[in-house]
Formats: structure tokens, sequence, C-alpha cells
């Protein structure tokens, strides 16, 4: 009976979004690591050929990760952390303070004044919790409300909450505006190094990947590689039914739908 040879299956790393991209060669990267240091004695028991191809796949995936972060930070990042600290401290005290003069014994004006401005907070439902772009939202049209409406804008005079209201309006236009900044930065100067550094470390995983088959093949230990085969491919067994996402969903960096060959044999195992 003929001796099977275990392989690294096949694998469409196309179909990852990016983040799942990302993620997927970081861990073939300590896989590939923690088997290099098996060897002891400084000396790696992949061969030489292959000890190339996963320096090659190495340096791909910390330059990947280099871009990746990049995409995603910016000076806009704790500005906008900070102003949306602010305005959510800012939205807090407003609601606070309306509470206060529905509570406590006031006159009937200002009593009803509070509750026709709270009638407008309550309808919007502003949650602080939420993401920037949804909470930016809700407050924007809260905001366009009470200063539109004469009802609520002569009950803002009433509570002396005029000015309070600007400030939120202000605060909130911040977030607002350093986000389509940040947008705009992300786009002009992160998106194609991104789309660039997964292309590359695509075709470095594919390369180490038929390096590695290639020697299982032929290596006079036949057995050699099985557990480093065996936990890549658990690994994509793992991607393919977690993290791969539904058909007909477009990646969210709008990069690559087009097709790629893959190495290795699909085995029936996956």
């Amino acid at each position: 009976m003929a001796l099977k040879i275990k392989q690294i299956n096949a694998f469409n790393l196309v179909v990852l979004r990016i983040a799942g991209f990302v993620e997927y060669v970081e861990q073939v990267d300590k896989l590939f690591k923690e088997f290099r240091d098996t060897g002891g004695n400084g000396q790696s028991p992949l061969p030489a050929k292959a000890e190339v191809s996963y320096t090659a796949f190495a340096q791909a995936v910390s330059l990947l990760e280099d871009a990746f972060k990049i995409g995603r930070t910016s000076d806009y990042t704790r500005q906008i952390s900070n102003e949306d600290s602010r305005r959510d401290n800012l939205f807090n005290k407003l609601k606070s303070q309306v509470k206060m003069y529905q509570k406590f014994d006031f006159d009937e004006e200002t009593m009803s004044a509070a509750e026709t401005i709270w009638n407008v907070i309550k309808k919007y439902q502003v949650d602080v919790k939420i993401n920037y772009s949804e909470e930016s939202t809700q407050l924007q049209q809260m905001i366009e409300e009470l200063e539109t409406d004469s009802q609520t804008k002569a009950a803002l005079d009433k509570l002396g909450m005029t000015d309070q209201l600007q400030q939120l309006k202000t605060a909130n236009e911040a977030v607002r505006t350093m986000m389509a900044q940040r947008n705009d930065e992300r786009t002009a100067h992160g998106k194609a190094a991104l789309a660039t550094a997964r292309k590359e470390t695509n075709a470095a995983y594919h390369d180490l990947v038929a390096m590695l088959n290639a020697f299982a093949l032929t290596d006079d230990d036949p057995h050699r590689f099985d557990e480093l085969i065996s936990q890549v491919n658990e690994l994509i067994k793992y991607y393919r039914l977690h993290v791969v996402p539904k058909a007909g969903k477009k990646d969210e960096e709008g990069e690559e739908n087009g097709s790629e060959s893959g190495s290795g044999s699909d085995d029936t195992d996956q």
C-alpha cells in the first residue's frame, strides 16, 4: 500500500477580508517559527530552500502588519477620542440639567420647558457608547430639532441652556470633521500600500506552501513535517468554517476580487 504523504491543503486567501487575512498569515508565521525552534542549537529543521521561502514570508508578514496598522491609526484617532469624550460629557450634563428641572419643584413654566426639551432628547435616544459615526448622526438630528423648532428654542432660552447646546454642537461637528479627515488620509495614504503588502504576502505564502509540500514528498523522513502540516491544515479548516465571509460579501477594503491559484492538495480531512 502506497504511503500517503501529508500536504498543506489549498486555501484561496482572496476570500478573506483584510483583517482575517492578516490574522491568518500571522498564525501561519507563528506555526513555522515554533517548528523552527524545535531544531535546537539554532539550527532550523527546514531545508535550506524552504528556509529561504520562510524568511521571505516572515518579512512580508511584518511589512503587511505595518501597513495594516498605518491604515488604522493616525494623529486624528487620539483627537477624535478626546473630542468624543468632551461631547459625551456635554451631552450627559445637558441631560442631567434637564432632569433636574423636571425632578425638583420649580415654577410651572420652567418645568414645562424642561419637559419640552426632554421629549426631544428621549425621541433620539442618543447612546454615547455606540460607534462615533452613529452617535454623531443621532446628536446632529437631535440638535437640529432643538435649534429649529420654535417651541424648543424658547424652552432652551427659558432654562438658559442655549450656550450648552451650542457647545455640544461644536464638539459634535469637530468629531464629524476629524473623522472625515481621517478617512481621507487613510484612503490617500494607506489603501494602496496595504493592497501591495497583501499581494506580496499572498505570493510569499503560496511559495512557502509549495516549497514545504515539495520537500514533504522528497524528504528521507516522510513524517518530518507531519505535525507542522497538520497544524496549518487545522488552521485552514477553522478559517474556512468560521472566518471566510459569506458568498457575495465584498471585502471591506474593496480589494482583490479575482481568483488565485492554491498550493497543495485538498485532502478530505478538512
